[in-house]
């Protein structure tokens, strides 16, 4: 009998091509079924200790409504923390619970329209202004053009071209959310690295800079990260305004210590090991169609005067909330942002935030009144809670949505806190909020770069310790200075 060889040995490889398909497929089912048996798990247990903690905890003295709101504070805490459920997931919980409780429950003083009502809070027509902006930018190049120029007027030198990036990111960060900044930054250098590869020190230089620059330099801008917001959102139900421009002046000086010693520290750890890189591929991108450099002529002059807005808003008697219907209402009319573009804004953003605006209001009138009573004659030192309240919100934000940090303990701080001291912790907590930078998950800039396959989970920690530790002291010691050696904080209070 003969034997070929040739067609028995093509059987083999592919029986085995095939073995090995399916052992892929099968570990891969295997771990899927594995991660939703741990989250399912996550969820009851994250379940079983907050009903717990509400009996336990809840003073005899609370009604129904006040019960129910601790148990959905201590729920989403935990859901926060062990990522059982997506982020936006447990604020779409938040919202529901508490229409559904606040509705048919005794004690309750908050009428159910008024939680359904944060999904069109001044706060998330702010973010929906900015995510049109973004938007318009990425698709019409506005992102690569604005490499290019970087590149152009900082030169090639890697150290140069380093602090380029990292301004550039940060001044589209101040006017687009730090999300779609760190995106679009990315997108524009991917070709950059690429060519450099993942090894290369200036790849990971870059890496780490763009989470980071989007993240510090969204400490001076409103519309830039939402726990600023919610925090300016709280201080307002405090009867303490703080405006666009207000929170600039708060908040910029901080990012630009942080950001300028960071590009120091980054020269010495990466690019002072480059000697020299090719930005050859520059010159191959293909020429602007006359029909996109329209398109950006009319993105350009929307957002110049949509930014001109927000910042002297408090003095022409605008609400930013009005001034984000100028990007929403022309760049669709001008054919720029379609139906397509809008489904793919990040909703989950916004899901996120009327969560915590719910749990805010929430938090704000039922349990603030009982605990503000009880802790009324108690005296706090103020240096002592301002360390407190910042090494919480660093450690949290950390490990959890910047977010649903800066919702919690500010709706905390703003109960047990007397009003002269709300506003410096205020600001404390706003900013210190956008120092987790230590994970991959901590913030979306840094799983937005992390998703390259570019970076180690190790590469974030050089930049998530320098946040944490330099980033508090910073912030503490302006905080400081402004309320000892200024009279800011003053001005901003008696202008209630």
């Amino acid at each position: 009998m003969d034997f070929d060889f040739h067609r028995i040995n093509k059987d083999f490889k592919k029986i085995n091509t095939n073995i090995r398909v399916y052992s892929d497929l099968l570990i891969e089912k295997s771990l899927d079924v594995w991660n939703i048996k741990t989250k399912v798990g996550l969820f009851f247990f994250s379940l079983g200790i907050a009903l717990l903690g509400t009996y336990f905890l809840s003073p005899q003295e609370f009604t129904k409504a006040q019960e129910y709101t601790l148990f959905i504070l201590m729920f989403s805490i935990l859901l926060w923390v062990t990522e059982a459920i997506p982020p936006f997931a447990v604020g779409i919980l938040i919202t529901g619970f508490l229409i559904y409780t606040m509705g048919n429950i005794e004690g309750s003083t908050i009428d159910p329209k008024t939680i359904s009502n944060t999904w069109s809070d001044s706060v998330i027509w702010i973010f929906l202004g900015g995510f049109f902006l973004s938007e318009s930018m990425r698709k019409t190049g506005i992102d690569i053009s604005l490499f290019r120029g970087t590149i152009s007027i900082f030169g090639s030198k890697p150290s140069h071209m380093l602090l380029g990036i990292m301004l550039t990111t940060s001044c589209l960060s101040l006017i687009i959310s730090n999300t779609a900044t760190s995106a679009m930054i990315l997108a524009a250098v991917m070709p950059f690295l690429d060519r450099e590869g993942k090894d290369s020190p200036m790849t990971k230089a870059i890496l780490i800079s763009i989470p980071a620059s989007a993240t510090f330099a969204g400490m001076g801008s409103l519309i830039s990260s939402p726990p600023n917001l919610i925090v300016v959102d709280v201080l307002k139900s405090k009867g303490i305004e703080v405006s666009f421009f207000d929170w600039m002046i708060l908040g910029l000086p901080v990012a630009i210590v942080l950001l300028l010693f960071f590009w120091i520290l980054l020269k010495q750890k990466y690019t002072s090991k480059v000697e020299k890189i090719n930005l050859n591929f520059l010159e191959e991108l293909a020429p602007i169609p006359k029909k996109i450099r329209l398109q950006r002529f009319f993105v350009i002059l929307i957002l110049f005067i949509t930014v001109f807005f927000w910042m002297m808003g408090s003095k022409l008697k605008i609400p930013s909330a009005a001034t984000s219907g100028i990007p929403i209402v022309f760049l669709p009319m001008l054919g720029i942002i379609t139906a397509e573009d809008i489904r793919k804004l990040p909703w989950d953003t916004l899901m996120l935030v009327a969560g915590g605006l719910s749990l805010g209001i929430a938090i704000k009138e039922l349990l603030a009144p009982y605990y503000s009573e009880l802790l009324g004659d108690a005296s706090f030192n103020e240096y002592l809670m301002m360390m407190i309240f910042a090494v919480v919100t660093v450690i949290f934000s950390n490990i959890m949505s910047s977010t649903a940090t800066a919702t919690i303990v500010i709706n905390i701080a703003a109960v047990v806190l007397p009003p002269e001291q709300i506003l410096p912790i205020g600001l404390v907590v706003g900013l210190c909020a956008s120092c987790g930078l230590f994970l991959p998950v901590s913030t979306p800039p840094n799983a937005i770069v992390y998703s390259t396959g570019m970076l180690k989970q190790s590469d974030f920690y050089f930049g998530g310790f320098y946040a944490a530790i330099v980033g508090t002291v910073v912030i503490m010691a302006w905080v400081l200075f402004l309320q000892n050696f200024t009279g800011y904080f003053e001005m901003v209070l008696t202008s209630r």
